[in-house]
């Protein structure tokens, strides 16, 4: 594997930013919180106590990764800079399967750490829903003529029936948060609404029918017309306007035009990556980096 990122960085020093990050204070048995242990010649430690062996990788995302943490340190650089698995695969002379099984990975990672850590919204509120994923004239012809012939889609109305509707919401300078939705009906929008928003927040949308009656819910609702041209407008010294979560349809899009043929399966951990990318937007690149590395590590992979 050639290293562009990292060649100057020892491995010793990637072991010991990984190190710290695992254990702030520190290292403790993972089973039984002791912290008397032994290191072991393959780098690994032993509790002294209850005899189990763990390395800093063990019940982490990367436990079954057969790449050293250097590698792992280097792949991180290239996905921080939102270079493709095709991209980075040719760069670092590293098989395009195995980086792509990497990247999925830390996508993975994200998606769990993105619902783990999702908090309630409140203050001013934009509410916003689009759709994403591969228009129906850029698909194959036959792909196409399958849509028509089993009627999942019309002629001439193509697509939004085969499109991935998703569901957003961006707290005025804050953090966005994004939900695949099946439907745009009232209920569906109305439900996450009031799972994720605090009554009493100032909650902007356009005027889209299934966000009606928000104001007998508790939410001050405040709505734009796009259909009049009316995208601002000003109430009581405050904005009207949904243009933050706008942007970040903007933003999101932008991002998945260059990966080609993701499958609906995953397409919502490309989603989420680009939900986390936002709500980190401040942090330097080493700090977005470290960013990564403490969800790879201190967050568990569900078990099967």
């Amino acid at each position: 594997m050639i290293k562009r990122f990292t060649a100057a960085i020892s491995v010793s020093k990637i072991l010991r930013i990984f190190g710290h990050i695992k254990y702030p204070r520190k290292r403790h048995c993972i089973k039984c919180r002791y912290r008397r242990l032994s290191r072991l010649l393959d780098g690994r430690f032993l509790c002294l106590r209850c005899h189990y062996k763990f390395s800093i990788l063990t019940n982490t995302y990367l436990q079954r990764s057969f790449l050293p943490v250097d590698s792992w340190y280097e792949l991180l650089w290239w996905f921080s800079y939102g270079f493709t698995a095709n991209k980075t695969s040719r760069e670092v002379k590293l098989s395009q399967q195995r980086v792509h099984k990497c990247f999925t990975t830390i996508r993975a990672a994200i998606y769990d750490y993105e619902q783990f850590e999702m908090k309630e919204f409140f203050g001013e509120v934009e509410v916003d829903e689009t759709y994403v994923g591969p228009r129906f004239k850029n698909r194959r012809k036959s792909n196409r003529d399958y849509y028509r012939r089993i009627k999942a889609v019309k002629r001439g109305r193509g697509a939004k029936t085969l499109l991935q509707p998703v569901f957003g919401l961006y707290q005025r300078d804050g953090r966005v948060y994004v939900e695949f939705i099946k439907d745009a009906e009232k209920k569906t929008l109305q439900d996450i609404i009031k799972g994720r928003i605090v009554l009493e927040s100032k909650v902007y949308t356009d005027t889209w029918k299934s966000y009606k009656g928000l104001n007998k819910q508790g939410y001050d609702h405040q709505t734009v017309d796009h259909g009049k041209q009316e995208y601002v407008k000003e109430k009581k010294g405050k904005k009207i306007h949904i243009n933050g979560i706008e942007g970040f349809w903007g933003y999101l899009k932008e991002h998945l035009l260059k990966h080609h043929g993701v499958s609906k399966d995953n397409l919502i951990y490309y989603v989420k990556e680009q939900e986390f990318r936002f709500n980190n937007r401040d942090l330097s690149t080493e700090e977005f980096i470290l960013k990564l590395i403490s969800v790879l590590l201190n967050f568990s992979p569900p078990k099967a």
